[in-house]
């Protein structure tokens, strides 16, 4: 059924797309809307996006800040038909709003080109929040236009019953950007061989392992405030956290840091695995959680099966290290798993990490550098 209504979905954005009579403000929300969960994500948010600059949407923000402000200082009443202009010039903005921040969001970690240029004042558009159509959702999406526009402003608070999702959606982000940051920061230096890495990659990928782990223990410590909430997510959430899993495993093997972290890996997945689930049991998207529920789960095995290689005892017996070449099939396995979505969708750096030895002395030692 889920396939059936995306094709005729795809069949209807394309009469949009192709007859000029149907550009509309709900014409540029339902590919907005689309565009969060189809496979054409880019070229969707790019139709979407030229129908709303032939529209004048990038234009309602400045129009509607004018008249708050001619309002507030106009003591008498305002007309009717002034307060339906400025209702529709609030849908105007929101939309524009929606568009600049899934941009954003598709240019960072998607690989799209640049294709909105701020213009105006749209760090200020939290004070649109004292419009009377204003819903507690503009609080949450003025505060991504604020943080894609690189400002902050304290000092507005949430309603009661929003505020712990915020935090902790807020948290989440954090971690992600930290993670992302120093990851993109070793892929510009041109390292990708953690055995050749400097003192100071080794500092960089380190602070990645720990957003990583950070932003693991957030979204598994209290799941009802953040994974229950994916039940409605779009695509790019679910990839979030299928990759920063992965990304974590790998650095495990890569840069072990302590006893007994391995296992607590294993432990958190399982965890992961059974809260996605709950949340993927509720999606009716086609299909997009279960993919990377999916690739959570043959991470969590290829890592499991690398841990028990790992640990199997040697030809004598024991239970000593093993020698980098016995242990190459599982670890290599791990290695090189790159799903074609963190690939070819989306642009999440770090899974090309690997571990080489440069000196022939490595060669005697164990793969996964355990200290």
């Amino acid at each position: 059924m889920s396939d059936i209504l995306h094709a005729e979905l795809k069949k209807w954005i394309n009469v949009i797309i192709q007859n000029k009579g149907l550009n509309s403000l709900e014409s540029v929300q339902a590919m907005l809307i689309v565009a969060c969960y189809s496979g054409d994500r880019l070229l969707i948010l790019s139709f979407a996006t030229r129908m709303a600059l032939d529209l004048g949407l990038h234009e309602a923000f400045e129009e509607l800040t004018e008249r708050l402000a001619m309002n507030n200082e106009n003591s008498y009443g305002v007309p009717d038909h002034d307060f339906e202009r400025e209702r529709v010039l609030m849908r105007k903005s929101r939309t524009w709003f929606g568009l600049l921040v899934l941009e954003h969001i598709f240019r960072v970690d998607a690989g799209k080109p640049p294709g909105i240029r701020l213009v105006g004042n749209s760090r200020r558009c939290r004070i649109l929040l004292s419009n009377p159509s204003s819903t507690i959702l503009d609080l949450r999406l003025f505060s991504q236009v604020e943080g894609v526009t690189g400002y902050e402003q304290s000092g507005c608070i949430p309603a009661q019953q929003e505020k712990p999702y915020l935090l902790v959606a807020l948290r989440v982000q954090k971690c992600w950007a930290e993670m992302m940051l120093n990851c993109k920061a070793l892929r510009a230096m041109g390292v990708e061989n953690v055995a050749a890495m400097t003192v100071t990659e080794r500092h960089i990928l380190l602070a990645a392992k720990a957003a990583a782990r950070r932003h693991l223990r957030l979204i598994i410590v209290e799941p009802e405030f953040y994974l229950a909430k994916l039940k409605y997510a779009m695509d790019f959430v679910w990839a979030k956290c299928a990759f920063s899993f992965l990304l974590l495993l790998k650095l495990s093997r890569l840069l072990p840091e302590r006893e007994g972290e391995h296992h607590e890996l294993l432990e958190y997945g399982g965890t992961l695995v059974e809260e996605l689930s709950k949340a993927g049991s509720h999606n009716h998207q086609s299909g997009a959680g279960n993919i990377y529920l999916q690739i959570l789960k043959v991470s969590i095995e290829k890592y499991g099966r690398a841990l028990q290689e790992s640990q199997q005892p040697s030809t004598g017996g024991s239970s000593g290290t093993s020698p980098f070449w016995e242990l190459f099939d599982a670890q290599a396995d791990l290695q090189w798993f790159m799903p074609e979505q963190f690939v070819s969708e989306w642009d999440f750096p770090g899974l090309n990490l690997f571990y080489f030895p440069t000196a022939m002395q490595d060669f005697f030692g164990d793969f996964s550098l355990a200290m």
